[in-house]
């Protein structure tokens, strides 16, 4: 599931990647892999974004669309998304530099 759940939340528009986590290591073990940025539990799934800049909406709103997405993987659990930090699009740095 958590692999699932991964896969999903990275084929958002505007996700950059996920989240592995600044003081503890987000992350779900299962046989043989480890998937970082998604926490499963018997009742919740937590998954950590970090979101491209610029946004095309609100971070709710991709928050919100993360969360609609992974549904269908999360088998009936609580679904969590936290947006862990931004990343900058090349186009900005691209800007930036001029």
């Amino acid at each position: 599931m958590a692999r699932a759940v991964a896969d999903t939340a990275l084929s958002t528009e505007g996700i950059h990647s996920l989240g592995t986590g600044t003081l503890a290591e987000i992350a779900t073990y299962g046989p043989g892999e480890k998937v970082l940025g998604v926490i499963v539990t018997e009742e919740e799934v937590e998954v950590h974004i970090v979101a491209l800049y610029p946004l095309k909406g609100t971070v709710p709103e991709l928050a919100g669309e993360v969360r609609d997405k992974v549904a269908r993987d999360a088998e009936g659990r609580s679904i969590q998304v936290v947006v862990d930090d931004l990343a900058m699009s090349e186009e900005v740095n691209d800007d930036a530099s001029v």
